[in-house]
C-alpha cells in the first residue's frame, strides 16, 4: 500500500491525520499543494482553480462554452494520478477517492464527526465563538456536499465508497493514526495494558452479505470475546417464555406504533427483553453482540466499541449467491428487503439511522479489506479499551 486518500467533514480531524500519518511513513503530502499541481497541469493561474475548490458549480459557469470546472476537474484528475504513480503519497479531500477510482495499493478513509463535536474543536483551534464556528462547519459542509454530488453523484458519500469510516466524535485522533500506520506498515501489535480486560463489549452491525461467516469469531477470537448471535435469540425465548421459532418472526423487523407500545405486545416484551439481555451481557463484559441494534442499547456504555460492516453492492450479491444458493435476481430482493427491514427497525425502535457512520465508532469495508478488516477492527478496538492515562 502506497497511496492513502483522507476524505473529511470539516472539523473532523482529517488535515491533521494526513499530516501526521505523512510524517510518520515519511510520504508526499497533497492537500492544498494539489491544486497548484492542477493549476500547472492547466497552464492556468492558481487563483483561477482557488475560486472552484470543493464548490459547486454557478449557474453562469454551467452554460458558458469551455466552463471552468472541466480545466479544475482534468487537472486534479491528472496531478492526483500522476502523485498516485509515484506512489508513498497522501492526498486529502478534493474527490481524490474518485478521482483515482479503485487502482491498487490505495487505501481510502474517511472522518466524520457530529456537528457539534467539530463546531467546539474548531472554536477551540481558531479561538473562534461556538456560533462562528458552528456557522463555519455548516457553511463548508454545504459547500463541499454540493461540490461532491455535482462532480461525483450522491453515492459518493456512502460508506461503501470508502475502506475506512471513522467516527472521530467517538475516536481519538491518535487512535485513527495509529490504525493507519499499522495497516500500511503490516505490524498489528498492540502493546498490552495491564487492566485492559473485563467489561469490552463490541457491537457488530453488518449489511447482509458484508461480511463472510467468519469475520465474528475470528475477530472474537483475536480479541478474547465470546460472540453471541444465535444466541441472544435463544436467551430472550427463555426469558420470554415463547417458542424461539415464534420470537424468530419478529427478530430485527419494524414494528408498527400500536404493536411496539400496545402493552403485554410481544414486540414490546421484546424489545425490554433484548435491552436487558444486551446490558446483562455487557455488565460481564469480553462479549461481542452481532445485531439487534446492540449499538444502540449500549450507546452510553463507556466500554462498548461499535463496529458496522459494509460492502459493495456487487460483492453483497454474490456472497448472498453463493451461501443461499440463489439467482441474482432473488439475491438482490433478499438484500434489498434486509436493508430495508434494519433500517425501519432501528428508526421504529430506537429513532436512529442504521446506516449513519455517526450511530458507530468504525464504519469497515470489509468487501475491499478482506481479511486485514479483522486486523484493523482489532487494533483500533485493543486501543480503544486500553485504561487512560
Amino acid at each position: 500500500m502506497n497511496v492513502i486518500t483522507v476524505s473529511r467533514e470539516y472539523g473532523a480531524g482529517g488535515g491533521e491525520v494526513a499530516r501526521r500519518v505523512a510524517e510518520a511513513l515519511g510520504w508526499e503530502l497533497l492537500d492544498r499543494e494539489l491544486l497548484h499541481r492542477a493549476a500547472a497541469v492547466e497552464r492556468v493561474p492558481d487563483a483561477d482553480l482557488e475560486r472552484l475548490d470543493e464548490k459547486a458549480i454557478s449557474v453562469a459557469d454551467r452554460f458558458r462554452l469551455h466552463p471552468p470546472h472541466q480545466s479544475y476537474l482534468h487537472g486534479l484528475t491528472e496531478a492526483a494520478r500522476q502523485a498516485a504513480a509515484r506512489g508513498n503519497v497522501v492526498l486529502v479531500g478534493r474527490g481524490t477517492r474518485q478521482l483515482l477510482g479503485d487502482i491498487p495499493n490505495s487505501f481510502h478513509l474517511r472522518l466524520v464527526a457530529p456537528r457539534e463535536w467539530r463546531a467546539e474543536r474548531m472554536a477551540r483551534l481558531e479561538s473562534w465563538t461556538p456560533e462562528r464556528a458552528l456557522a463555519r462547519c455548516l457553511e463548508v459542509d454545504r459547500t463541499r456536499e454540493r461540490f461532491t454530488r455535482y462532480f461525483f453523484g450522491p453515492a459518493t458519500l456512502q460508506p461503501d465508497q470508502y475502506d475506512f469510516v471513522v467516527n472521530t466524535g467517538r475516536v481519538p485522533l491518535d487512535d485513527v493514526v495509529g490504525g493507519v500506520l499499522a495497516l500500511v506498515r503490516g505490524d498489528w501489535a498492540v502493546e498490552p495494558a495491564t487492566g485492559s480486560t473485563g467489561h469490552r463489549v463490541l457491537t457488530l452491525a453488518r449489511e447482509l452479505g458484508a461480511g463472510d461467516t467468519g469475520f465474528a469469531p475470528t475477530l472474537a477470537a483475536r480479541l478474547g470475546l465470546r460472540v453471541y448471535d444465535r444466541d441472544l435469540l435463544e436467551q430472550e425465548a427463555v426469558r420470554l417464555g415463547v417458542p424461539e421459532a415464534e420470537l424468530e418472526r419478529i427478530d430485527e423487523k419494524p414494528a408498527g406504533l400500536f404493536e411496539r407500545f400496545r402493552p403485554g405486545s410481544l414486540y414490546q416484551r421484546y424489545s425490554e427483553a433484548l435491552g436487558q439481555l444486551m446490558s446483562d451481557l455487557a455488565g460481564r463484559g469480553d462479549v461481542l453482540l452481532v445485531g439487534r441494534g446492540g449499538s444502540r442499547f449500549l450507546r452510553e456504555h463507556p466500554r462498548a466499541f461499535h463496529v458496522r460492516l459494509v460492502a459493495a453492492m456487487p460483492l453483497r450479491l454474490r456472497r448472498v449467491m453463493e451461501h443461499r444458493w440463489l439467482r441474482q435476481e432473488p439475491a438482490r430482493k433478499l438484500i434489498a428487503d434486509s436493508d430495508d427491514q434494519r433500517r425501519r427497525f432501528y428508526a421504529d425502535y430506537f429513532g436512529a439511522d442504521w446506516p449513519d457512520p455517526l450511530e458507530y465508532h468504525l464504519t469497515v469495508n470489509s468487501g475491499r479489506l478482506g481479511p486485514t478488516a479483522v486486523d484493523l477492527v482489532a487494533v483500533a478496538a485493543e486501543r480503544y479499551w486500553r485504561p487512560t492515562q
